[in-house]
């Protein structure tokens, strides 16, 4: 699974036009059907909507490996949009709302919510390490964006995930308005709140790369998106 654009036009173009390379071989990702189809919750409270989606599929021309391209806004293996999941974990870690208060602000069962808490505090500690360390190499200004210490490994994950989002922000200058949740989604390809990455040890590969020249080292599928950026 690789996290790509939530533009579809954006994506079907770097498919045909062989910019995706693949994360095992770097290879040229090209197009290869679809995957199930999807139900997603999006938007809070009384105005969230139900949105139906069949996730691109494609397949390295080089090593024949085929991957699900899941667009950036979101998660693995959750119902809702990455969007919803990271407002739910803002007001737990800078509000300290319990579940069911928050619940009640994004309009999802209560049980829903206890869980994502639950998955993200459980991953927090190792959320933490590894994105300290991607800020470390990928931040050339770390000492700037290093974030203040809180206190607590949820509100540590938190803040270094947001500090990372700057990082790669300032690659684009003014460009382009990064998230810390779709920095996260991008790096982890999806699997940001799946506690069982995290316990396995997660994907770290730059979500940023050069462009592919000669189907080699290649531009990741999991980029940062440039177009509608959403923030929560």
């Amino acid at each position: 699974m690789l996290t790509v654009s939530h533009d579809s036009v954006v994506v079907e173009l770097g498919l045909l036009v062989g910019r995706m390379a693949c994360p095992d071989c770097g290879g040229r990702l090209r197009p290869w059907g679809w995957a199930r189809p999807r139900v997603i919750r999006e938007g809070l409270g009384t105005d969230w909507m139900v949105r139906a989606l069949r996730p691109r599929r494609s397949r390295c021309a080089s090593c024949q490996g085929t991957h699900v391209l899941l667009e950036v806004r979101l998660a693995a293996r959750r119902a809702d949009a990455a969007e919803v999941i990271a407002a739910a974990i803002e007001a737990k870690t800078v509000l300290g709302w319990g579940h069911r208060k928050i619940a009640a602000g994004c309009g999802r069962p209560a049980s829903t919510v206890r869980g994502w808490l639950r998955a993200f505090a459980v991953s927090a500690a190792s959320i933490g390490d590894r994105f300290t360390g991607l800020l470390v190499r990928d931040a050339p200004d770390a000492v700037v964006l290093w974030p203040k210490p809180a206190g607590f490994a949820g509100g540590e994950a938190l803040s270094v995930l947001m500090a990372y989002a700057e990082g790669l922000a300032r690659r684009f200058a003014a460009i382009v308005r990064v998230t810390w949740i779709q920095a996260g989604i991008a790096t982890t390809n999806g699997r940001l709140f799946c506690s069982s990455l995290w316990a396995a040890g997660p994907n770290t590969n730059r979500p940023l790369r050069g462009a592919l020249v000669g189907g080699k080292g290649g531009r990741s599928a999991c980029h940062i998106p440039v177009i509608g950026v959403f923030t929560v």
